[in-house]
């Protein structure tokens, strides 16, 4: 049980960590052609309900690709996530805060509903 304005349990926000083990050139749907270096990157998302189930989505190689995130994730390994207690509209704070400590990988990923610069970064190569 929640505290009456509290997200439920199983959602908030999230950092989720993936690494992609050799350099490649990934197609990131409408965005287009990218060159990802093998590292580690990071994603800010975040889920109003299910989030275990969007982090499980975002570590399954088989799917269909439907988001940004999709795109990577199908050839990256998800090492695992940061799970930050928040709402939606906390989202593009989080990307900002990363953004100081990781540069951001690709303008516009992952914020196709927002108008933020994008919710993924680079943590350097592994």
């Amino acid at each position: 049980m929640t505290r009456r304005g509290e997200p439920p349990t199983d959602a908030g926000l999230y950092i989720a960590v993936l690494r992609l083990d050799a350099d490649r050139r990934i197609r990131v749907g409408r965005l287009g052609r990218f060159r990802f270096g093998r590292g580690v990157y990071l994603y800010v998302g975040s889920a109003q309900r299910n989030r275990s189930a969007r982090l499980a989505r975002h570590g399954r190689r088989r799917k269909p690709r439907r988001w940004h995130i999709d795109y990577l994730s199908t050839n990256a390994t998800m090492l695992g996530a940061i799970l930050i207690p928040g709402r939606r509209e906390d989202e593009c704070r989080v990307a900002a805060e990363v953004g100081r400590l990781c540069p951001r990988f690709i303008e516009g990923f992952g914020a196709s509903d927002c108008r933020c610069g994008g919710h993924l970064f680079c943590a350097g190569e592994w």
